[in-house]
């Protein structure tokens, strides 16, 4: 590890956490697949397991209702939910399905400084 490592958010606790769900995926899940899959990852977000055993619990679930996704896709996520206070989970076009709807991708006013930014005229094209 070099000496300019910072932590970032996902060394944190006691912090919020948006999940951004997609519509192609969504597209191949019934209603009350999109609503099981919500309320695993709302209950996995509140049962105070550690993000090993969220991510464990989550990739059993998301298999059974035929989700398939890469460990590390299924690890980033625990990780995520696991440390979270509060979880919003969205559509990628906003709408809110649980959490403070007032806190969306589109509204979230990420902590980015600088060339960071996406919108920074300094920001190099690719790195």
């Amino acid at each position: 590890m070099s000496e300019s490592f910072q932590p970032g958010h996902e060394d944190v606790e006691n912090r919020d956490a948006i999940v951004t769900l997609s519509t192609p995926m969504l597209e191949q899940l019934d209603d009350r697949q999109r609503r099981i899959l919500v309320n695993d990852l709302v209950e996995l977000s509140q049962s105070g397991r550690d993000h090993h055993a969220v991510s464990e619990i989550l990739g059993e679930r998301l298999t059974k209702l035929g989700i398939e996704q890469p460990k590390h896709v299924v690890d980033r996520l625990s990780e995520n939910i696991a440390k979270a206070t509060n979880l919003t989970i969205s559509l990628d076009d906003g709408t809110v399905l649980h959490g403070d709807p007032s806190w969306t991708p589109a509204t979230h006013d990420t902590d980015v400084q600088g060339t960071e930014d996406p919108a920074d005229d300094d920001r190099p094209t690719y790195s």
